[in-house]
C-alpha cells in the first residue's frame, strides 16, 4: 500500500542539496521519514522535502497501516556538480558566435564571439582581431577568450564560417577552428523588404525564448511591408523606425524579389464612425505599413504607432453616434513614427483590433456592453488541454484535462444561472489546438474570456491560486477573479501580468487565465478532486466577473 514516486529508486544519485519524498498510500496509514511524521491526505498522497548533505544520505521510512509496520531504508547520494575544467593540452575545445545560427548582418552590427581553449595563450578571430582571456571570477574556468568586431561594408562574409586561431606564446605553434555559424553581410545597394504572410504575424522585441516563447510587441495583418536588416537563426530582424527594431519568424515573412523602397507612406484624411455595433477609425495610406498598439489609462486611450508614415492628414471627420470613442487626434512623434490617439468615453476598454482593409488602416473599438450585469453578456469559457493533450498529472493519477473540463462545465452552469450566454471552446474530452481555439474565439467575439487550468511544479510543496493577464487594460478582470478565489482560503500564488499565453494575446476582448490550484501539490490536489470545491471555484469566478462588470460601469 506504499508507492514512493520520488526518489524513484532505493538507491539514487542527485546533484541538488535536497530531495522530494512523495508518493501514494492508504489514507488511514501513518508515515514517518527519519523520525518525522508526514501528513497523508485524504487522497493518500504525501510529499515532503528532505535536505541532503554531500555524500551518502539515508532515508529511514516507517509506514504503519493498522497492525502492519513496514520499515524501508533508502539511500540518496548527493554529488555537487563538478566545476568546468580548463582545456587540456594545446587545443581549442569550442567556439561560439552570438547570437548564433546562420547570421545576416548589416555594416555597423556588432559581432561577438567566444572561444574555450588552453589558458594563457594568444587568440585571434577573423582578420587577426585579438581575443582576450576573461577573468575566471566571471567565467568559472580559465581559458575563455572573448572578442567583439563591428561589421564593415568592406567585409566579404558570404555565407562563410569565422576562423579562430590559438597561438602558443612560447613556441608560436598555432591551432585553428571554424565556427558552426555562417555569416553573410547584407551589402546590397537597396533595401531588402518582405511581406507578412499571415493575419497574425508576431513582432518580437528580441531573440529571447522561454516556455511560452519570446516577448511580443504585437501582431501584424497580412501583406504588411517590412524592411529586413538581418537574420539570426530562424528570425528576421526588421527595421520599424530609425530607433525601433523587431524580430519576425522566418516562416512568417516572404522576401520580395527585385528592388523595392523601404516602407513609407503619407497619411490621408480620416473617417471616424459607428455601424451601431462598433466604432471605427479609418486612416488612408499608400501602402500597408507596420504598426504597434498600446493602451494608456487615466484617461483611457488606444495609441497606435504607424511606422514609416508621415502626416498629410488635413482633416478628421468624426460622425455622430459614436458609442466608445470620445475623440481622436495624432502627432508626428518622430520623422518616421505617426502616432494615433483614440480617447475612449469609458475607463474600461472592452476590446479593439487593428488591421487593413485594402490600404486603409482600420481600428475597430468595441463599446461597453448594454448590460451592466452578467445578464445577457457573452462569456467564453475555455477548458484547458483535452484529448491527447493531457496537461499536468496529479499524484493520484488524475489528469488536468479532466479537472479543467469539470470546473469549466460548472462555471458554465453558474454563468447561465446568472443570465449570461456561454461559449465553450470544448464541451467534452477532445483535442482542440490553441490556434483553433483562438480562431473560434475571434469568430465568436465574446464580451469576456475565462480560461481554466490547474498549475504544476516540480516542487510538490508549491501551492496556491493565481490569475494571469497579457494586456494591462484587462488586468482588473484578473484581479477581481483572483481576489474572489483567495476567499476560498487558498494560498496566494499571485496575479501575473504580461503573460505570454496564446489565449491571453487577443486585444478584442478582456481575458483572464485562472490557474485554480497546483495539481502537483497534495493539499491542492485534495481540494481539486472535491466537487464541492469545484462548484465553489465556479461561484468565485462568477463573483469576480460581477465585480469587474459593475466596476467597469462606474
Amino acid at each position: 500500500m506504499l508507492k514512493i514516486s520520488s526518489p524513484d529508486k532505493d538507491s539514487s544519485t542527485v546533484f541538488e542539496p535536497l530531495v522530494y519524498f512523495k508518493g501514494l498510500t492508504d489514507p488511514a496509514s501513518v508515515l514517518f521519514v527519519n523520525g518525522d511524521a508526514l501528513r497523508v491526505y485524504s487522497t493518500g498522497a504525501f510529499a515532503a522535502s528532505v535536505p541532503l548533505q554531500e555524500g551518502l544520505n539515508e532515508l529511514h521510512v516507517m509506514h504503519i497501516a493498522g497492525r502492519d509496520t513496514l520499515r524501508k531504508r533508502m539511500v540518496v547520494v548527493y554529488e555537487k556538480p563538478r566545476p568546468p575544467q580548463p582545456t587540456q593540452g594545446f587545443a581549442i575545445d569550442q567556439v561560439r558566435v552570438f547570437p548564433g545560427g546562420a547570421l545576416w548582418l548589416m555594416p555597423g552590427d556588432l559581432l561577438q564571439v567566444e572561444m574555450k581553449a588552453t589558458p594563457g595563450n594568444e587568440a585571434f578571430f577573423y582578420k587577426d582581431i585579438p581575443l582576450f582571456e576573461a577573468d575566471t571570477a566571471g567565467t568559472g574556468v580559465a581559458g575563455i577568450y572573448r572578442g567583439e568586431y563591428t561589421v564593415r561594408s568592406s567585409d566579404t562574409f558570404n555565407n562563410e564560417p569565422i576562423l579562430f586561431r590559438l597561438r602558443d606564446r612560447t613556441t608560436g605553434t598555432v591551432v585553428v577552428a571554424e565556427s558552426n555559424e555562417q555569416i553573410t553581410v547584407l551589402s546590397q545597394p537597396h533595401s531588402l523588404t518582405a511581406l507578412t504572410v499571415g493575419h497574425q504575424t508576431p513582432l518580437y522585441y528580441g531573440l529571447g525564448t522561454g516556455r511560452l516563447g519570446g516577448a511580443k510587441m504585437g501582431y501584424l495583418d497580412r501583406s504588411v511591408k517590412l524592411e529586413v536588416t538581418g537574420k539570426m537563426s530562424n528570425m528576421y530582424r526588421v527595421r520599424l523606425a530609425e530607433q525601433v527594431q523587431a524580430y519576425v519568424p522566418e516562416n512568417q515573412l516572404s522576401l520580395q524579389k527585385g528592388v523595392h523602397f523601404r516602407p513609407y507612406s503619407l497619411t490621408e484624411s480620416w473617417s471616424v464612425y459607428s455601424d451601431s455595433a462598433d466604432d471605427f477609425v479609418r486612416i488612408g495610406l499608400n501602402e500597408r505599413l507596420p504598426y504597434t498598439a498600446t493602451v494608456q489609462h487615466d484617461p483611457t486611450r488606444i495609441v497606435i504607432d504607424i511606422y514609416g508614415a508621415v502626416s498629410n492628414s488635413n482633416w478628421i471627420t468624426q460622425k455622430e453616434g459614436l458609442m466608445a470613442i470620445r475623440n481622436v487626434w495624432y502627432e508626428q512623434a518622430s520623422k518616421d513614427i505617426f502616432r494615433v490617439y483614440i480617447e475612449l468615453k469609458d475607463k474600461q476598454l472592452w476590446g479593439y483590433d487593428v488591421g487593413y482593409h485594402g490600404r486603409q488602416l482600420v481600428i475597430r473599438v468595441k463599446p461597453s456592453p448594454a448590460s451592466h450585469s452578467l445578464r445577457r453578456l457573452r462569456v467564453a469559457v475555455d477548458a484547458g488541454h483535452g484529448g491527447s493533450n493531457l496537461g499536468a498529472k496529479g499524484m493520484t493519477g488524475v489528469l488536468e484535462k479532466a479537472l479543467n473540463l469539470s470546473m469549466a462545465l460548472k462555471l458554465r452552469a453558474a454563468l447561465e444561472e446568472a443570465g449570461a450566454t456561454v461559449i465553450m471552446t470544448r464541451r467534452d474530452d477532445r483535442l482542440v489546438g490553441n490556434t483553433n481555439r483562438l480562431a473560434m474565439l475571434r469568430e465568436a467575439d465574446p464580451d469576456i474570456l475565462v480560461s481554466i487550468h490547474c498549475n504544476a511544479s516540480r516542487n510538490p510543496l508549491v501551492q496556491g491560486t493565481s490569475t494571469y493577464y497579457r494586456h494591462q487594460a484587462y488586468r482588473p478582470l484578473s484581479q477581481y477573479i483572483h481576489s474572489e478565489m483567495l476567499k476560498l482560503d487558498m494560498e496566494d500564488f499571485g496575479n501575473v501580468g504580461g503573460f505570454n499565453f496564446i489565449l491571453n494575446a487577443p486585444t478584442e476582448f478582456p481575458s483572464a487565465l485562472v490557474e485554480v490550484a497546483f495539481l502537483s501539490n497534495p493539499a491542492d490536489e485534495e481540494r481539486l478532486l472535491d466537487t464541492g470545491f469545484q462548484e465553489a471555484v465556479a461561484k468565485s469566478i462568477v463573483a469576480g466577473l460581477r465585480r469587474f462588470v459593475r466596476e467597469a460601469a462606474e
